[in-house]
């Protein structure tokens, strides 16, 4: 690879040496070392002896060009997410949190203020999940300069635009944490209902749900119904509900469904709040 006959000036020179002893003192440090591929990367400090990047990264650290990526990546993260105030342990957190990165690159200002002041009140704790940042993150990037927002001192709505600058962060930061919140709880939902799904002895775990609820909860003049009926359009209708026999009282029931299990996990959701 000698034959390359492009040269560094002494600058540079002098900047390959002190990135290359970053990366070799800095091993346990991926996001020093990520930072400094970078650099080697886009300014071409590897031209003189290497073709590629990936060449240099081979020929010289013993890496894959995947495996520099993967540092390059978490560098990238870390820097993105010490925006909102987050700050990987490791490179496993920072691929984790790579996709919720991405989206915190492209926040203007105040959304970002608003995501760190959600993750650091709302989720009451320093270190939240991913899940947490990546929802806040998006619920940030989903607002629209020309939406409709509650006005913070009114409560009318208006146009986002025409508030004054205090006015449009206080508004931002109550979208990113009212709407966080909402989507967390869609997905804590939507992850209970995959798990009883899931738990399933061949039939079913909605099923499983049913015959477990009468061998656990049902009383002896309790019974679990699923009734089926055309509703006022005469479109088919399936509900389930808890009945005491004797006293012919509804004790619990699900909303009206389209399908049999959706009606089921319904009653689930009663039951359970």
């Amino acid at each position: 690879m000698s034959a390359h006959t492009e040269t560094l000036n002494q600058q540079e020179q002098a900047t390959l040496m002190q990135l290359e002893g970053t990366i070799r003192d800095g091993w346990h440090g991926f996001v020093t070392v990520g930072e400094a591929l970078l650099t080697i990367r886009d300014q071409r400090l590897y031209r003189v002896a290497h073709r590629t990047f990936g060449d240099y990264c081979e020929q010289v650290w013993g890496w894959s060009r995947q495996r520099a990526q993967q540092l390059m990546d978490a560098a990238r993260t870390t820097q993105a997410l010490s925006t909102i105030g987050l700050q990987p342990e490791n490179e496993r957190q920072a691929r984790e949190l790579k996709e919720a990165a991405k989206v915190v690159q492209h926040l203007e200002p105040e959304q970002v203020v608003a995501v760190a002041q959600y993750l650091k009140t709302a989720t009451g704790s320093e270190k939240p999940t991913t899940s947490q940042v990546r929802a806040a993150a998006e619920v940030a990037a989903s607002i629209d300069a020309h939406a409709t927002v509650q006005h913070p001192d009114t409560g009318a709505e208006v146009p986002l635009h025409t508030l004054t600058g205090e006015q449009r962060a206080a508004a931002i930061a109550e979208n990113v944490s009212t709407g966080t919140h909402e989507r967390l709880q869609r997905q804590k939902q939507h992850i209970e209902e995959s798990k009883l799904q899931s738990k399933s002895n061949g039939r079913g775990g909605w099923t499983d749900w049913v015959m477990d609820y009468v061998a656990q909860h049902l009383t002896p003049t309790q019974e679990l119904r699923i009734v089926g009926k055309q509703d006022a359009s005469r479109n088919p209708k399936v509900q389930a509900l808890i009945v005491d026999t004797d006293t012919h009282a509804t004790i619990a029931f699900g909303e009206p469904a389209d399908w049999l299990k959706k009606a089921v996990l319904n009653l689930v959701e009663e039951v359970k709040a």
